[in-house]
């Protein structure tokens, strides 16, 4: 596996237990309410790319290098590395060379975190991935030509897992720099190693806030289209929780669609985690929630889990 990163949020400052949202006082909340005063129109950004023109093209690299991580025995993919400085100069903020999250302006995405890997080992379990069916491009049943979203994708490396599989797949980050320098190129290396002449599922890269989000997808025919959603180390805080909860209910295609989500038990000084979220999801009463997979982390101490989101059965008849 490629070098894997222990747990550990950096941030400007630290505001101690967040078990309740200080909306008031939260200079996240107070930025995002700023940036939708100065901005009617469209918050969230549609990024025209084209993987399949861009290895014709020979792509140019982006990033200064690549590295393997193992998924499985067999299975690795390939992610770009960003160094802190490079970070910094791309976002214009010496801060971003040192920290993970800086309200409004960067959400970590140059980074790879253990909940993307977790989540890329699910899917292999669930749709019975292999190198050999990867690399020569059988497609699964399961995910040919399932349209998957991955929000807060980061890397990408579960939707370019989908994508390898025959999955169409759309990438979305707050972050366009984290989209343009990292997530493409990250697509277009894996792309890369694919047979060539077999199917290749369609992209489509947004970035911007969930709180716009659903809402541009919806407008340009896409509420209610996801087959699967994906997600990753997304659930940090309890605002985050809300807005990620709302965008998911306005773009995943009810009755059967999916989400699998991965993230830890407790995230220090921002107070999210999976306990407050299974308590969002029960407050908000549209989803069933399935514990998949737990991994516990000896050297933090800390779980780790992917999580199954579903609509109940009893939803089913009133979509026939």
């Amino acid at each position: 596996m490629g070098e894997e990163e222990k747990f550990a949020f950096n941030f400007p400052t630290s505001r101690g237990d967040h078990s309740e949202p200080d909306n008031e006082n939260n200079p996240y909340v107070e930025e995002l309410d700023e940036r939708a005063e100065e901005e009617d129109e469209e918050e969230v950004e549609y990024i025209e790319y084209d993987p399949a023109q861009e290895l014709q093209n020979k792509r140019p690299d982006k990033v200064p290098s690549f590295e393997e991580v193992e998924i499985v025995q067999g299975v690795s993919l390939r992610k770009g590395r960003v160094s802190g400085g490079e970070i910094a100069e791309l976002l214009n903020d010496e801060r971003a060379s040192t920290n993970d999250l800086i309200p409004g302006v960067y959400e970590g995405g140059f980074k790879l975190w253990e909940g993307a890997v977790d989540l890329c080992k699910q899917l292999c379990e669930i749709f019975k991935l292999d190198a050999e069916k990867l690399k020569a491009g059988e497609t699964t049943g399961d995910l040919e030509g399932k349209k998957v979203l991955e929000l807060g994708c980061g890397h990408g490396l579960p939707g370019i897992l989908c994508l390898l599989a025959g999955a169409d797949v759309h990438f979305q980050d707050f972050n366009p720099e984290v989209l343009r320098q990292l997530t493409m190129p990250n697509v277009s290396e894996n792309l890369s190693r694919m047979t060539m002449g077999r199917r290749r599922g369609s992209t489509r890269f947004f970035s911007g806030d969930w709180a716009h989000l659903g809402e541009l997808l919806s407008s340009k025919g896409l509420g209610g289209h996801y087959d699967i959603i994906l997600t990753s180390e997304s659930i940090y805080n309890q605002e985050a929780q809300w807005r990620l909860l709302e965008c998911i209910k306005q773009v995943l295609q009810p009755p059967h669609a999916v989400v699998y989500l991965a993230a830890k038990s407790y995230y220090f000084g921002v107070g999210g985690g999976l306990k407050t979220f299974r308590k969002v999801v029960k407050e908000d009463g549209i989803f069933e929630v399935k514990t998949l997979s737990k991994i516990q982390d000896a050297a933090s101490g800390n779980v780790r889990e992917v999580l199954e989101l579903r609509f109940p059965e009893s939803i089913a008849p009133y979509f026939l």
